[in-house]
């Protein structure tokens, strides 16, 4: 309804007549909409005495057969016409997110064999195009490390630039599907929280570092003389 404090909402009655309310304040709920006001507010809005038309009811065994047996009970007496369990609508949302946790693990499933194959293509050119270069810095007693660390931190520094790039990306991309997924009656935990960035950075960067100890031993066994002796 876009509504926000102090804004008027208008509802219909059992009746078709609308009814005007004024939001004093706006809480969120995971799971249903509801309104909240006192009895003195339902009867000077309606003009009708405020009836109680429902009854919270909390049981002591909360097991998924006694909770249906109880409720099958209650409609079967026919005082009661309908019954909401809490319990099987947190269940149908935890239906909904831990499909979502399956789409998102296929996802980072993806992206991290992309990011594998992609940067270690590009190192590989790198590698090849560079040899003649890599042999000379090796002749003039470069060691190992040193070597592989000056072709290697372009893509550390590529690698770093890209984990802070997604952050602002991912962040939209999370806000968008958490907004746009979940149905009308329901909502998702719209929240970042600090792991969550620790993760996706942990994941590009520890596929960058397995690469790097690929690469390592791939320059460590350049040959030297053939590459120097090629001909461009």
């Amino acid at each position: 309804m876009h509504a926000h404090k102090g804004s008027t909402i208008s509802l219909k009655n059992e009746h078709g007549k609308l009814l005007k309310f004024k939001v004093s304040g706006i809480c969120e709920m995971y799971l249903g909409h509801y309104i909240f006001m006192s009895p003195a507010e339902y009867a000077k809005e309606t003009g009708k005495k405020f009836t109680t038309n429902a009854y919270l009811v909390t049981m002591a065994k909360h097991s998924p057969g006694n909770i249906s047996h109880i409720s099958q009970k209650m409609i079967k007496t026919g005082a009661i016409e309908t019954v909401v369990s809490t319990s099987s609508n947190r269940k149908l949302l935890s239906s909904f997110t831990g499909s979502l946790n399956e789409v998102i693990l296929i996802l980072i499933l993806i992206s991290g064999m992309l990011a594998l194959v992609v940067i270690y293509n590009l190192t590989n050119i790198n590698v090849a195009e560079r040899i003649r270069e890599l042999s000379t810095i090796k002749v003039l007693g470069f060691y190992d490390n040193e070597t592989t660390m000056y072709i290697y931190r372009e893509t550390i520094i590529l690698s770093a630039l890209g984990i802070i790039v997604g952050f602002g990306f991912g962040w939209w991309l999370h806000h968008f599907i958490i907004t746009s997924l979940p149905p009308d009656v329901a909502m998702f935990d719209p929240n970042m929280y600090p792991l969550n960035f620790v993760f996706s950075a942990l994941i590009p960067a520890i596929i960058t570092a397995i690469l790097a100890i690929v690469v390592h031993h791939k320059i460590k066994r350049i040959n030297i003389l053939d590459a120097l002796s090629s001909i461009d």
